[in-house]
């Protein structure tokens, strides 16, 4: 998993909605995150599993985990 990977799903697992706009504000702690969209499709093609809500009257969505991959698909 790579750096930026890291961070997200760090924010993620904490149960809070990270946005795009927060991604790019540098939330994530360091570097800000210019394609979240990007860093989601990584997290959830290692099969986690994340709710994409689009933020109302805006242009952006935000993210949050709702299940970690199972034991049995890490094998």
């Amino acid at each position: 998993m790579n750096t930026q990977n890291q961070r997200v799903l760090e924010v993620l697992e904490t149960g809070r909605w990270l946005s795009t706009v927060d991604a790019v504000r540098g939330m994530c702690g360091g570097e800000p995150i210019l394609r979240l969209g990007a860093r989601i499709w990584d997290l959830k093609k290692q099969g986690f599993t994340i709710q994409e809500e689009r933020v109302e009257g805006k242009t952006y969505s935000k993210y949050r985990l709702i299940k970690e991959p199972s034991q049995l698909n890490l094998i």
